[in-house]
Protein backbone atom coordinates (compact mmCIF):
# COMPACT_ATOMS: atom_id res chain seq x y z
CA UNK A 1 0.00 0.00 0.00
CA UNK A 2 1.34 3.38 -1.04
CA UNK A 3 2.21 5.76 1.78
CA UNK A 4 0.65 9.19 1.89
CA UNK A 5 2.74 12.35 1.77
CA UNK A 6 2.03 12.89 5.49
CA UNK A 7 3.17 9.35 6.34
CA UNK A 8 6.38 9.78 4.35
CA UNK A 9 7.08 13.07 6.08
CA UNK A 10 6.60 11.47 9.51
CA UNK A 11 8.89 8.60 8.55
CA UNK A 12 11.62 10.99 7.37
CA UNK A 13 11.35 13.03 10.57
CA UNK A 14 11.51 9.89 12.70
CA UNK A 15 14.71 8.79 10.93
CA UNK A 16 16.12 12.30 11.41
CA UNK A 17 15.52 12.02 15.16
CA UNK A 18 17.32 8.67 15.29
CA UNK A 19 20.22 10.12 13.26
CA UNK A 20 20.40 13.05 15.68
CA UNK A 21 20.29 10.78 18.73
CA UNK A 22 23.14 8.66 17.34
CA UNK A 23 25.22 11.82 16.85
CA UNK A 24 24.47 13.16 20.35
CA UNK A 25 25.35 9.80 21.94
CA UNK A 26 28.53 9.53 19.86
CA UNK A 27 29.55 13.01 21.00
CA UNK A 28 28.45 13.01 24.65
CA UNK A 29 28.09 9.38 25.68
CA UNK A 30 25.11 7.12 26.22
CA UNK A 31 24.12 8.11 29.74
CA UNK A 32 24.79 11.83 29.22
CA UNK A 33 22.54 12.24 26.16
CA UNK A 34 19.32 14.14 26.89
CA UNK A 35 16.03 14.67 25.09
CA UNK A 36 16.77 18.41 24.95
CA UNK A 37 20.09 17.82 23.16
CA UNK A 38 18.52 15.36 20.74
CA UNK A 39 15.73 17.84 19.93
CA UNK A 40 18.32 20.59 19.37
CA UNK A 41 20.42 18.36 17.12
CA UNK A 42 17.33 17.48 15.07
CA UNK A 43 16.30 21.16 14.98
CA UNK A 44 12.92 20.26 16.48
CA UNK A 45 10.93 21.51 19.43
CA UNK A 46 10.97 19.20 22.44
CA UNK A 47 7.21 18.81 22.15
CA UNK A 48 7.57 17.56 18.58
CA UNK A 49 10.20 15.07 19.70
CA UNK A 50 7.78 13.61 22.24
CA UNK A 51 5.20 13.07 19.49
CA UNK A 52 7.59 10.47 18.03
CA UNK A 53 9.26 9.03 21.14
CA UNK A 54 7.87 8.96 24.66
CA UNK A 55 11.27 9.03 26.32
CA UNK A 56 14.98 8.39 25.89
CA UNK A 57 14.46 4.64 26.37
CA UNK A 58 12.25 4.51 23.27
CA UNK A 59 14.92 6.31 21.25
CA UNK A 60 17.56 3.86 22.44
CA UNK A 61 15.35 0.94 21.40
CA UNK A 62 14.84 2.57 18.00
CA UNK A 63 18.62 2.84 17.60
CA UNK A 64 18.96 -0.85 18.50
CA UNK A 65 16.21 -1.77 16.05
CA UNK A 66 18.02 0.10 13.28
CA UNK A 67 21.42 -1.33 14.18
CA UNK A 68 20.25 -4.94 14.48
CA UNK A 69 18.46 -4.61 11.14
CA UNK A 70 21.62 -3.35 9.43
CA UNK A 71 23.69 -6.10 11.04
CA UNK A 72 21.24 -8.78 9.88
CA UNK A 73 21.59 -7.55 6.30
CA UNK A 74 25.30 -8.35 6.50
CA UNK A 75 24.71 -11.71 8.19
CA UNK A 76 22.15 -12.62 5.53
CA UNK A 77 24.74 -12.12 2.79
CA UNK A 78 27.28 -14.29 4.63
CA UNK A 79 24.89 -17.22 5.08
CA UNK A 80 24.41 -17.35 1.30
CA UNK A 81 28.14 -17.72 0.56
CA UNK A 82 29.45 -20.96 -0.86
CA UNK A 83 31.67 -21.83 2.14
CA UNK A 84 31.91 -24.54 4.76
CA UNK A 85 29.74 -24.25 7.86
CA UNK A 86 32.67 -23.50 10.16
CA UNK A 87 33.87 -20.78 7.77
CA UNK A 88 30.40 -19.25 7.68
CA UNK A 89 30.19 -19.33 11.47
CA UNK A 90 33.60 -17.63 11.62
CA UNK A 91 32.41 -14.99 9.17
CA UNK A 92 29.24 -14.37 11.19
CA UNK A 93 31.24 -13.83 14.38
CA UNK A 94 33.83 -11.61 12.71
CA UNK A 95 31.14 -9.58 10.93
CA UNK A 96 29.48 -8.95 14.29
CA UNK A 97 32.79 -7.90 15.82
CA UNK A 98 33.60 -5.56 12.91
CA UNK A 99 30.11 -4.09 13.03
CA UNK A 100 30.18 -3.12 16.68
CA UNK A 101 33.74 -1.77 16.38
CA UNK A 102 32.61 0.44 13.50
CA UNK A 103 29.28 1.37 15.13
CA UNK A 104 29.86 1.77 18.88
CA UNK A 105 26.54 3.60 19.38
CA UNK A 106 24.66 0.60 17.97
CA UNK A 107 26.62 -1.59 20.36
CA UNK A 108 25.66 0.63 23.30
CA UNK A 109 22.00 0.52 22.25
CA UNK A 110 22.16 -3.28 21.93
CA UNK A 111 23.70 -3.51 25.40
CA UNK A 112 20.93 -1.29 26.76
CA UNK A 113 18.29 -3.53 25.18
CA UNK A 114 19.98 -6.67 26.52
CA UNK A 115 20.11 -5.15 29.99
CA UNK A 116 16.37 -4.40 29.94
CA UNK A 117 15.71 -7.92 28.68
CA UNK A 118 17.92 -9.53 31.31
CA UNK A 119 16.21 -7.62 34.13
CA UNK A 120 12.76 -8.35 32.71
CA UNK A 121 11.78 -4.68 32.53
CA UNK A 122 11.00 -4.37 28.83
CA UNK A 123 7.52 -3.04 28.12
CA UNK A 124 5.74 -4.55 25.12
CA UNK A 125 5.62 -2.26 22.11
CA UNK A 126 6.09 -2.39 18.35
CA UNK A 127 9.72 -1.39 18.91
CA UNK A 128 10.47 -4.22 21.35
CA UNK A 129 8.76 -6.67 19.01
CA UNK A 130 10.97 -5.55 16.14
CA UNK A 131 14.10 -5.81 18.29
CA UNK A 132 13.18 -9.35 19.32
CA UNK A 133 12.33 -10.26 15.72
CA UNK A 134 15.81 -9.16 14.64
CA UNK A 135 17.39 -11.13 17.48
CA UNK A 136 15.55 -14.29 16.42
CA UNK A 137 16.58 -13.73 12.80
CA UNK A 138 20.25 -13.49 13.84
CA UNK A 139 19.91 -16.76 15.75
CA UNK A 140 18.51 -18.53 12.67
CA UNK A 141 21.73 -17.63 10.81
CA UNK A 142 23.80 -19.24 13.57
CA UNK A 143 21.65 -22.39 13.46
CA UNK A 144 21.86 -22.54 9.66
CA UNK A 145 25.68 -22.27 9.70
CA UNK A 146 25.79 -25.15 12.21
CA UNK A 147 23.49 -27.25 10.01
CA UNK A 148 25.68 -26.59 6.98
CA UNK A 149 28.82 -27.43 8.98
CA UNK A 150 27.39 -30.72 10.25
CA UNK A 151 26.37 -31.65 6.71
CA UNK A 152 29.77 -30.83 5.17
CA UNK A 153 31.74 -32.30 8.10
CA UNK A 154 33.47 -29.08 9.17
CA UNK A 155 31.55 -29.03 12.48
CA UNK A 156 31.30 -31.98 14.86
CA UNK A 157 28.00 -33.84 14.77
CA UNK A 158 27.81 -34.01 18.57
CA UNK A 159 24.81 -31.85 19.36
CA UNK A 160 21.48 -30.78 17.92
CA UNK A 161 22.20 -27.62 15.85
CA UNK A 162 19.17 -25.75 17.20
CA UNK A 163 20.11 -26.42 20.82
CA UNK A 164 23.76 -25.55 20.14
CA UNK A 165 22.68 -22.41 18.28
CA UNK A 166 20.53 -21.38 21.23
CA UNK A 167 23.49 -21.85 23.59
CA UNK A 168 25.80 -19.86 21.30
CA UNK A 169 23.27 -17.07 20.91
CA UNK A 170 22.54 -16.92 24.64
CA UNK A 171 26.26 -16.96 25.47
CA UNK A 172 26.98 -14.18 22.98
CA UNK A 173 24.23 -12.09 24.56
CA UNK A 174 25.86 -12.78 27.92
CA UNK A 175 29.18 -11.53 26.57
CA UNK A 176 27.46 -8.37 25.34
CA UNK A 177 25.92 -7.86 28.77
CA UNK A 178 29.31 -8.41 30.45
CA UNK A 179 30.90 -5.90 28.11
CA UNK A 180 28.20 -3.40 29.09
CA UNK A 181 29.64 -3.38 32.60
CA UNK A 182 32.56 -1.36 31.26
CA UNK A 183 33.09 0.69 34.37
CA UNK A 184 33.31 -2.46 36.49
CA UNK A 185 35.76 -4.00 34.04
CA UNK A 186 37.89 -0.87 33.98
CA UNK A 187 38.06 -0.65 37.76
CA UNK A 188 38.79 -4.36 38.28
CA UNK A 189 42.39 -5.50 38.62
CA UNK A 190 43.59 -6.91 35.35
CA UNK A 191 47.12 -8.26 35.08
CA UNK A 192 46.94 -9.25 31.41
CA UNK A 193 48.60 -7.20 28.71
CA UNK A 194 45.53 -6.90 26.46
CA UNK A 195 42.86 -4.27 26.98
CA UNK A 196 39.79 -5.73 28.67
CA UNK A 197 37.01 -4.35 26.46
CA UNK A 198 34.07 -5.73 24.46
CA UNK A 199 36.24 -6.37 21.39
CA UNK A 200 38.70 -8.56 23.30
CA UNK A 201 35.90 -10.36 25.14
CA UNK A 202 34.05 -11.17 21.93
CA UNK A 203 37.27 -12.15 20.18
CA UNK A 204 38.06 -14.66 22.93
CA UNK A 205 34.50 -15.99 22.80
CA UNK A 206 34.72 -16.56 19.02
CA UNK A 207 38.09 -18.34 19.36
CA UNK A 208 36.89 -20.63 22.17
CA UNK A 209 33.67 -21.41 20.31
CA UNK A 210 35.49 -22.33 17.10
CA UNK A 211 37.98 -24.63 18.81
CA UNK A 212 35.15 -26.37 20.68
CA UNK A 213 32.96 -27.27 17.70
CA UNK A 214 35.41 -27.63 14.80
CA UNK A 215 35.70 -31.14 13.42
CA UNK A 216 39.43 -31.92 13.20
CA UNK A 217 38.95 -35.37 11.75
Amino acid sequence: MRKTKRERKKEIRRELIIDSAVEVIRRNGFEQATMNEIAREADLGKGTLYLYFRNKADIYLAINERGSGLLNQQLREIILQNKSGIEILDELGNAYLRFIKKNPVFFMAASYYENLLKNNILTESSLTKECEKHAKEAMTYIVRSLQIGIQDGSIRNSHDPYKLGLIIWSASRGVVHAAHQSEILKSAEHSGSEEMDYASLLGIFIDVLRSGIKNDQ
